[in-house]
Parts: structure tokens; sequence; C-alpha cells
């Protein structure tokens, strides 16, 4: 398989995350336990730099007024706010996250992609930021037929897998970063709130990980803290070569792992006699 193309290498400055009422924090039991935060937080920490965090979610929001749902979702839809809510403020990353209220509300499938295209269109022509799209948040199968409201009852697992196709796609088209959450969360019932919608601080914990995971797979901005030799001497000189104690066995001495030590050890004093 050949390398993956590195979308971006400079250090995020401002992320934003535009989305539905998991963007905004739903159900969690403190907002620093929001997926948002969570991953801003550990995009932090590898790229050694502050993040401004800009969480633009919006409960019952829909992507597009032509969502059936639109009258009863709460407004203004994602088209409507984009100029106020996003590109006003320029964000380095941006994240976007509809798909589930869309498809619970009957928007078209190829309605969706169309009206989700025309977002990223007029978004690249004001500039051009790392885009990441989130794709459809698992939502349990008692929410899909037994919402309260009317006007909510118009999706099920198959639509969701739909809705998660076009998403790819349309990634692929576009060459944005996808990120897979609904894979993460599918099946997984102790990951959601128990309102059968929204996931506990567990469920966002887990789409903060898969989030990250899709940023540090595509961008090498995340990866600039990492040093840029071995450590793996000052590893074992610190911590030797296992196991952990205390073990009913004494330390072990691997005669392999050694020898690539004793090479790792030449190396960096033929290095060090070239600096000289």
């Amino acid at each position: 398989m050949k390398n993956k193309t590195d979308f971006r290498s400079e250090p995020i400055k401002k992320m934003l995350a535009f989305g539905e009422s998991t963007t905004w924090g739903y159900s969690v039991s403190d907002i620093s336990k929001c997926w948002v935060n969570r991953l801003a937080s550990v995009l932090q920490e590898f790229q050694t730099q502050e993040i401004e965090v800009i969480n633009q979610g919006i409960g019952s929001n829909v992507l597009t007024p032509l969502c059936p749902a639109y009258e009863i979702s709460a407004k203004p839809c994602a088209m409507e706010r984009l100029d106020g809510d996003v590109l006003a403020y320029r964000p380095d990353l941006l994240i976007l996250a509809y798909g589930l209220n869309d498809s619970r509300g009957g928007t078209p499938v190829e309605v969706f992609r169309a009206e989700y295209q025309k977002i990223i269109d007029k978004i690249r022509d004001v500039y051009n930021p790392l885009i990441v799209v989130v794709n459809v948040f698992r939502m349990h199968e008692y929410m899909y037929k037994n919402c309260m409201t009317d006007g909510w009852k118009e999706s099920d697992y198959d639509v969701t897998e739909l809705f998660n196709l076009a998403l790819k796609q349309f990634c692929d088209k576009n060459e944005l970063i996808l990120a897979d959450v609904y894979s993460s969360q599918e099946g997984v019932d102790w990951f959601t709130d128990e309102d059968h919608a929204h996931p506990n601080d567990l469920g966002h914990m887990i789409i903060a990980n898969k989030v990250f995971e899709a940023i540090a797979r595509n961008a090498s901005f995340v990866a600039n803290n990492m040093p840029k030799e071995t450590l793996i001497l000052d590893f074992m000189e610190k911590y030797g070569n296992g196991p952990q104690l205390p073990s009913i066995h004494e330390p072990t001495s691997d005669a392999v792992f050694q020898e690539v030590v004793m090479k790792f050890q030449e190396e960096k004093k033929r290095k060090n006699k070239q600096k000289e």
C-alpha cells in the first residue's frame, strides 16, 4: 500500500466543529467530556500548540432547508448559518458532522449529498481549510420509530448505512478526511445514553478517538512533537527489557533484542562522529 497523502503539516490554530446535538455535547456529564473538547485536547498534546476551539453544534439542527423535518428543526440550518457560524471564523480545521437528523427527518440521500456539495463548494470558494467529515452517529433502533416528536421517524439502520456510503463516496470525490465514527459505535449499547439517541461520556470518548485517528492518519501536523531520533536506548536504560516487576521470573535478556540495541548504539556513535 502506498503512503498516505499528507493533507496538512502546519499546526492547527483554530478548530471549529459544525453539527447537531451530539456535536454540541448531548448527553455528557460535563461539557469538557464532549467529543469536540476531548479531540482538541489530544490534538494539542501532540502538536504542542494551543488550539482555539469553537463549537457550533445545535440540537435538532439539519443540513438543509430541503429536509422534510426542517419546520420542526432548530433553525437556521447548516446551509443558512454557514456564513456567520463557519466562514466568519476561518478555522484551520473544520469538522462537519451532519446526517443523523437529515436522515431521520426524511431527506432523500441524493438531496443530502447535493446540498452537502454546495456547502463544500462555498467553503472552498472562500478558503481551503483542513476539512473532516464525521459520518452519521449511531442511534439505538428504539429511537428510529419511537421518537416522541413526529417527523423524526424516517430512518433506520439501512437508511443510516446508505447515508454513510454516500458520505464515503462524497469524501473520496472531494478529497476530504472521513471519520467513520459509526463503525466504532455500531452495535454497542453501552456507548449510548438512556435516551437511546445520544452518546454518554464513554461514547463521546470513542467518537473523539475515531476523529483523532482519522486526522492523525491523514495530516502530519499531529506528529510535529515526535522525536526525530529513536528513543529505544533511553527506554532500555530506564526500563530494561521487561517484564514489569513484581514477577515470578527474573528479568530476561533477549539476545535478538540486545543485538538490535547494539546496532542502534553503533549507529548513534557513527552519527555523533559525523557531527564532530
